[in-house]
């Protein structure tokens, strides 16, 4: 990975047939979303996430800043 743009992703519950993701606070009670940091691989185009679980896109921004 190289030092490719950063972005603030919101990641919310999703329930399917063969996967989930569950979204939580630190008591277990259901967030709608938290919000993550990634830099995308420039050979794959994937999205990897450097950093996790804001729990809002403020906290997020300011926690990392050049990310958009």
């Amino acid at each position: 990975m190289s030092n490719s743009a950063m972005f603030i992703v919101e990641v919310d519950a999703f329930e399917g047939e063969t996967a989930s993701i569950r979204v939580t606070d630190a008591d277990g009670a259901p967030l709608r979303a938290v919000y993550c940091i990634a830099r995308r691989d420039d050979a794959s185009g994937v999205l990897h996430f450097v950093d996790y679980g804001y729990t809002s896109i403020s906290e997020a921004r300011e926690a990392w800043p050049e990310a958009q």
